[in-house]
């Protein structure tokens, strides 16, 4: 919404740098928010996941290229 208001409204020469600008105040909300809500959680996770470690099925064996399993 403020690409087309600023640019009937306001100069080329403040439309060049203002985008710049907008942009770094986005990225500065974005980033503690979106640590806020990923990393936040993490060690909770990852502490229950600790708790749990022998539960989960042991992986697959690799499967060569060319063997009959991939056919």
């Amino acid at each position: 919404m403020a690409a087309p208001i600023g640019a009937c409204s306001l100069s080329v020469d403040t439309m060049v740098w203002l985008g710049t600008v907008i942009m770094i105040g986005t990225m500065g909300g974005a980033f503690p928010v979106g640590g806020a809500l990923g990393a936040g959680p993490m060690p909770a996770m990852v502490a229950a996941e600790a708790k749990t470690a022998g539960a989960c099925a042991p992986a697959a064996a690799p499967v060569a290229i060319g063997s009959p399993e991939l056919r």
